[in-house]
């Protein structure tokens, strides 16, 4: 067999379920019940969430000083 074979072979032979392990891990850690698929918010969607997120929270805050400036002690 050619080495070019022996790499095809071996490419086709990892891709069958060996007995005896779990389908369910999945990812580095292996968590089970979750898929590998199921994270699909890039690292981008997190950080533009995270901003808006503290915006809004800065905006509450402004709005509650806002407010207890408009009281009278």
């Amino acid at each position: 067999m050619c080495p070019g074979m022996s790499l095809a072979y071996d490419a086709e032979r990892r891709r069958l379920p060996v007995p005896g392990t779990s389908s369910q891990t999945s990812g580095r850690f292996g968590r089970p019940g979750r898929s590998a698929a199921a994270n699909t918010i890039t690292a981008s969607q997190a950080r533009a969430a995270r901003q808006r997120e503290a915006r809004r929270d800065e905006q509450a805050v402004a709005a509650w000083l806002r407010e207890l400036a408009g009281r009278p002690r």
